[in-house]
């Protein structure tokens, strides 16, 4: 590993507290092992993890498939186990499915398509995980938790609102001495700063934070993820991505900045107790460099990265979403948020025009970065205008890929590709692009945004269109 120290930015108080099992630790030696999915060719998942005692790569099985929702937590007592939720087609409810310690794959239901999927959480502060779902009910968000899903027979649940439409959604430890998570939103609030409210589910106490960065309430909103600190009270991580490179800035929930890191690339965090000493780490991924982020001590490791999509106990994206009508500009929406419907950044949505051919990997005969990358052509009589980049986005609203604009005419109406102009820091071809927008949505099928219109959904690793593919 190579380690680089950047400059402090904030600092912290610790105090003893006790916590729950550490995160993916397959190995029971108190650190977090580094796990991934692959989706192989029949878009089944298979789930790896390499042991950090011996650095041994062991399979953890197989289970989902290629637009479920991951929800690996621990369920059970005795550590992590896999897991996926799924939208069953012939019911709409959705099927939280994990694999147990003998292998056997075990079955719930809760919620239904297009409800926003809550996993990794601890609401009751027993050690195991709670599940929750979310959706909008005259414009108020309702919540249903269930505690202890798999490890009763009987588990309580809790249904209740909190937070309205547009609210962005998210969960952490909001007092010290406790092991309890606290269902949150955040919002706009005043003087353009981020207002977050955070609830108790247990007691219904209500706290209110006004001072966490614009950021997390403006522009493409990236959601809050808890970062473990033995104090009790979590940090607060956003991971947002622009012009090729990767921001990962850690707040307390007072607002107070504790760190700031720019990557290179469009990758993946994962947060754990990935070395030793009080509190969790950030795990950030992308190409062949993996960057372990201690943010109480502003330390860099870099290591190898690992392949596949890596993936953490927090997780919330919404399943199944039915597209319908978006929710107006004035009230800005999150996009996997429970709003029933797709990206708010969409005025207009449309299939995939039969003038468009849609590409996983360019054609044979060219030599250059396109032949490894998506692409978008536009036959001849196409229908303008034609930007010069256009965005790959996933069922989120999330920006997975950027085309650049190639050329206009040649014999047909436009050439985009990733990897070029706009898009040279997304050099991705489809089967990376599915993976991307499963990471950050839960599901591999993405839109392409002219700007306001948005084609699609469609499965970022199928050609449309084309007798090539």
């Amino acid at each position: 590993m190579k380690k680089l120290s950047i400059g402090l930015v904030g600092c912290l108080l610790f105090a003893s507290n006790a916590h729950a099992a550490v995160p993916n630790d397959f190995d029971s030696d108190g650190i977090s092992d580094r796990t991934w999915i692959q989706i192989e060719g029949d878009r089944s998942l298979t789930w790896i993890a390499q042991l950090s005692a011996s650095q041994a790569q062991i399979a953890l099985g197989s289970l989902g498939k290629a637009g479920d929702a991951i929800t690996m937590a621990q369920w059970l007592a005795g550590g992590t186990q896999i897991g996926v939720a799924s939208v069953n087609t012939a019911s709409n409810e959705i099927e939280w499915s994990i694999r147990d310690s003998a292998g056997n794959i075990r079955t719930k239901v809760l919620g239904k398509k297009g409800d926003l999927v809550v996993s990794g959480a601890d609401f009751d502060g027993n050690g195991l995980a709670d599940a929750a779902v979310v959706r909008l009910e005259n414009r108020k968000a309702q919540w249903t938790v269930v505690f202890d899903l798999f490890a009763s027979d009987t588990p309580v649940e809790k249904t209740f609102q909190f937070g309205d439409a547009g609210d962005r959604v998210f969960y952490a430890r909001a007092e010290g001495g406790s092991a309890v998570d606290w269902i949150g939103i955040t919002r706009t609030g005043s003087n353009s700063r981020t207002l977050a409210r955070m609830m108790d589910v247990n007691s219904g106490a209500i706290k209110q934070f006004a001072r966490l960065p614009r950021l997390a309430s403006q522009g493409n909103r990236p959601r809050p993820f808890p970062i473990r600190q033995s104090s009790g009270t979590d940090l607060i991580g956003f991971s947002s991505g622009s012009g090729g490179k990767t921001s990962v800035k850690v707040f307390n929930l007072e607002g107070g900045a504790v760190s700031s890191s720019v990557f290179s690339g469009t990758g993946t965090s994962t947060v754990g107790e990935f070395l030793q000493g009080p509190g969790y780490e950030v795990v950030y991924e992308s190409g062949e460099v993996a960057t372990i982020l201690n943010p109480r001590d502003i330390d860099l490791t870099e290591t190898i990265a690992l392949g596949g999509i890596p993936v953490d106990e927090v997780n919330i994206n919404t399943l199944g979403a039915i597209a319908a009508t978006p929710t107006p500009a004035s009230t800005p929406s999150a996009g996997d948020e429970p709003s029933g419907g797709s990206p708010a950044q969409c005025s207009k949505f449309a299939k995939m025009p039969r003038t468009h051919i849609y590409k996983t990997l360019g054609s044979n005969h060219f030599s250059d970065i396109r032949r490894k990358t998506i692409g978008l052509i536009l036959k001849s009589g196409a229908a303008g205008p034609f930007p010069s980049c256009i965005d790959a986005i996933d069922q989120n609203g999330n920006v997975v890929a950027k085309l650049g604009l190639y050329t206009v005419g040649g014999g047909w109406g436009a050439r985009y590709y990733a990897g070029i102009r706009c898009a040279k820091g997304t050099p991705y071809g489809g089967a990376e692009v599915a993976a991307r927008a499963l990471q950050s949505s839960g599901s591999s099928k993405i839109y392409m945004k002219f700007g306001g219109v948005c084609y699609g959904p469609f499965e970022a690793n199928r050609c449309i269109n084309s007798t090539s593919c």
